[in-house]
């Protein structure tokens, strides 16, 4: 006999979110290990020009965008814009 467990829209939202988060805590632990990397190959071989800050300045502004959005902190695609643009398209509300 085979069991299926349902999850519920909520539960769903929830395990997205979660994934999210971890998402997010993964690119920032690359972009430590990597940019560190960068910083010890720049000081080891070019240490008259420090060219390891400029990816660390952009790929940073990747990692905080990245963190607001999974964080709601600024969030321009909200849950609530996504129900409001699948109502739209689908005629109806959810």
């Amino acid at each position: 006999m085979h069991s299926e467990k349902t999850v519920s829209d909520e539960e769903q939202r929830v395990i997205e979110y979660v994934r999210d988060i971890k998402g997010f805590y993964t690119h920032l632990i690359y972009y430590i290990v990597i940019i560190s990397a960068l910083f010890a190959i720049n000081y080891l071989f070019y240490p008259g020009y420090i060219w390891a800050v400029w990816a660390a300045f952009g790929w940073g502004i990747g990692v905080i965008s990245h963190g607001l959005s999974v964080f709601e902190v600024f969030s321009p695609f909200s849950p609530n814009w996504e129900r409001k643009q699948i109502e739209k398209r689908l005629g109806k509300k959810l």
